[in-house]
């Protein structure tokens, strides 16, 4: 572990010989969701990436009362690595992690059509919130959509009961947000967002006409004042199929509250007691504000300048108020080696995309300073790991692309920055900006010109009887966030790359060269010479997650 570890040892608490090994076995294995690990394991060969390694940090912290971090995990991958390093320590003035339980709205609600005073809304929230004021709020572009096919015969009476247990269960599903004094407030509201069912069955099979019902839907964007910020409709189609179309506000929803309504749904329809409140779990003691923004400082200062990307035009409109996609598949052999190379450098496929992207950015604009937006889950940090809502933080990472840096030189440097972004993620990143001031340039984020993110599939498992599975994950928009977004979206058959850009910006052609030039950077990093290819990964559960794989 490097000199700066924030590993440190409770006075009470005994952390030598094989029980601690053991005790950290069980603990790899339910943060890598298999049935059991050996002290020799490695936590990212056997499946495990940066955010199931914060996971296991939360919960080395909660069994033994000590600060540790993913770099730890990182530096430490096995059992007994991590055993030794923790039996070396000696009291610190570290003082053992306390419980924190996540942050919710307040239990304020709205009487006789008055909004009464609520809470603060989170920091990640109001970063989001304030955002959309600084542009056009109603454009679609903070809708998170997500379509999923639907298995086993659908009781639409059981499945709206079960929607509506869910609704109770998660306050995100039922807040509104209201500005008062320039800020937002979050109030929680008793209405219950309703299941609208669409019934297609006594029409032909058609497949435009679904795809046009759903862009209808997609296309109307939410009031964030007004509420409900969650529509879901269900589809009954011909030929006995099924579809659930979830859109959400991103203030109370992220990728990963897709996975969880997913799962949720289908077992409180199997079984509504399931349905009961969320559970609050010990939060991971953080690095600590300054030193986050220390550490931001040295990664962020001087800021890195604006890329020079081919837009065709000056940047006169909000980002993303129009886009278009161009679309790669990437096969499941490339997947498969994506995966075994991001393992070798400790990480998930995300790392090895992000550092093919990176040279893609490079190798068009000639620049060697590359930073990129991308999300990160802090459920684990807040003990909020089922709980719905708007939960993730926006890092850049910052890297250094030169030409001449092999595969495992480049995918392990982007491996160690996003590990050092998921552990300095909890400066949200408006302080970030306020903090550090860097020049801004007219419709372009600070700090980072293009946004880099990775949508695991939705599969809920094997339909059980009398039940319902769920399999799909996320749909493209019209909108954005960003000019230049790539959206890498695994499926049954491999991944598929959504390549998101502004129409104003950039041309339909310039972006199917970028398109066809991550293409090529992909191959190009899976030929460079590597190390074997580690051994296999334990067999996993049937769900591994909806997570942005870092």
């Amino acid at each position: 572990m490097t000199s700066d570890t924030a590993l440190g040892h409770r006075d009470d608490a005994t952390v030598t010989g094989p029980d601690l090994t053991q005790r950290l076995c069980e603990l790899f294995a339910t943060a890598l969701e298999v049935d059991d690990v050996t002290a020799d394991t490695d936590f990212f060969v056997a499946g495990g990436h940066s955010l199931s390694a914060l996971d296991l940090a939360v919960a080395v912290e909660v069994a033994f009362g000590l600060r540790v971090r993913v770099r730890d995990v990182f530096d430490a991958a096995t059992p007994a690595l991590l055993a030794a390093q923790l039996a070396e320590l000696v009291p610190a003035a570290a003082e053992p992690a306390a419980p924190s339980a996540p942050s919710a709205p307040s239990a304020t609600r709205r009487q006789s059509g008055t909004a009464l005073p609520g809470t603060e809304a989170a920091e990640a929230a109001r970063w989001l919130w304030l955002e959309r004021q600084r542009g056009d709020g109603d454009s679609g572009a903070y809708t998170v959509p997500c379509l999923l096919d639907g298995e086993g015969a659908v009781d639409v009476d059981r499945l709206t009961a079960a929607w509506a247990s869910l609704a109770r269960r998660h306050p995100a599903l039922r807040t509104v947000f209201v500005e008062a004094q320039g800020e937002p407030r979050a109030l929680l509201t008793d209405e219950l967002p309703p299941l609208e069912v669409v019934d297609l069955r006594g029409e032909e099979p058609d497949d435009a006409r679904f795809d046009s019902l759903v862009d209808e839907r997609l296309a109307v964007p939410f009031d964030p004042s007004t509420g409900p910020l969650t529509r879901t409709t269900l589809f009954l189609r011909a030929d006995a199929r099924w579809s659930l179309l979830l859109l959400a506000d991103h203030l109370v929803c992220d990728g990963r509250s897709l996975e969880i309504l997913a799962t949720q749904l289908v077992a409180a329809y199997a079984d509504p007691a399931t349905a009961g409140p969320s559970e609050d779990r010990p939060a991971h003691r953080p690095a600590g504000h300054e030193a986050a923004l220390d550490h931001w400082r040295d990664v962020l200062l001087p800021p890195p300048a604006p890329l020079p990307l081919p837009v065709r035009g000056p940047r006169t409109r909000r980002a993303g108020s129009a886009t278009a996609i161009a679309v790669r598949e990437i096969g499941p052999d490339v997947q498969r080696q994506l995966t075994l190379l991001g393992r070798r450098h400790h990480a998930g496929s995300f790392v090895p995309l992000a550092a093919a992207v990176a040279r893609t950015l490079a190798g068009i604009t000639g620049g060697t300073d590359i930073c990129l937006g991308t999300p990160v889950d802090r459920r684990a940090r807040l003990g909020a790991n089922d709980a719905v809502g708007f939960h993730v933080a926006t890092v850049p990472l910052r890297l250094d692309v030169r030409d001449g840096a092999t595969a495992d030189e480049l995918v392990g440097q982007v491996a160690r920055r996003t590990v050092d972004a998921v552990d300095h993620s909890e400066v949200p990143f408006d302080t970030l900006v306020a903090a550090l001031a860097p020049p801004r340039s007219p419709g372009r984020p600070p700090f980072f010109d293009v946004w880099v993110a990775l949508y695991p599939r939705i599969d809920t498992g094997p339909c059980a009887p009398d039940g319902i599975a769920l399999r799909g994950g996320p749909i493209p928009q019209r909108v954005g966030m960003f000019e230049l977004s790539f959206q890498f979206v695994e499926h049954a058959d491999g991944m598929r790359l959504w390549l998101q850009y502004d129409t104003g910006r950039y041309a339909e052609d310039t972006a199917e060269r970028m398109a066809r030039r991550l293409e090529d950077e992909v191959a190009r990093l899976l030929r460079d010479p590597a190390e074997p290819a580690p051994e296999a990964a334990p067999e996993h559960r049937a769900f591994g997650g909806f997570r942005f794989d870092a």
